[in-house]
C-alpha cells in the first residue's frame, strides 16, 4: 500500500520584490524534496498545472524528523538561477488529513540565509491510498521548466 500526496500550488504572494532593472521579469519554478528520498519539480506558472504527485510510505507519517522541503527558484538571464525561498513541511501538518479530503496550507518562505522572507505560498494537499508498486512510483525525473505527464503504455 501507497499513500499519494496531491500538493497543488494555489498561489504565492510577493514574488514581485525579487524583480530588477536587469531583470525585470521572474521565471518562477518550484523543487519539492522528499526526506528521506526522490525530487520532482514543476514550473510555477499561474495557467499551467502546478500539482505535484509524490508517492509516499505510510511510515513518513510516523516519523518525526520526516518533511517535504519546498523550493522556490527563478532562471535570470545574467546571473543564472538563483533561490528565492524555501521551507518545510512537516509530515505532521498532512498526517491527520483523510483520504480524498483537501486541506489548505499557507508557508511563509525562509530566505537564503533562514531568516523570515516576504514570500507566502499557499497550496492545497490531498492523501490518495493506491495500490501501485511503490518502486514505480518512486522512479521521479527532474524537469525544469516543463510539466510532466505520465503516459501508459498498453
Amino acid at each position: 500500500m501507497t499513500v499519494l500526496l496531491e500538493l497543488t500550488v494555489l498561489s504565492t504572494e510577493g514574488l514581485n520584490n525579487y524583480t530588477s532593472c536587469l531583470n525585470p521579469t521572474i521565471r518562477p519554478f518550484i523543487t519539492l524534496t522528499k526526506f528521506p528520498l526522490t525530487t520532482t519539480t514543476t514550473p510555477i506558472m499561474a495557467r499551467d498545472n502546478n500539482m505535484f504527485r509524490i508517492p509516499l510510505d505510510p511510515t513518513f507519517f510516523h516519523n518525526a524528523s520526516s518533511y517535504l522541503y519546498l523550493q522556490i527558484f527563478t532562471k535570470r538571464r545574467i546571473m543564472g538561477q538563483t533561490q528565492l525561498g524555501w521551507c518545510f513541511i512537516p509530515a505532521s501538518d498532512i498526517a491527520l488529513l483523510r483520504p480524498g479530503s483537501v486541506q489548505y496550507l499557507s508557508y511563509r518562505l525562509r530566505e537564503r540565509d533562514g531568516t523570515r522572507g516576504q514570500v507566502i505560498i499557499n497550496i492545497s494537499v490531498r492523501l490518495e491510498i493506491t495500490t501501485l508498486l511503490s518502486s514505480n512510483m518512486d522512479s521521479c525525473n527532474t524537469v525544469i521548466g516543463i510539466p510532466m505527464r505520465a503516459v501508459r503504455r498498453t
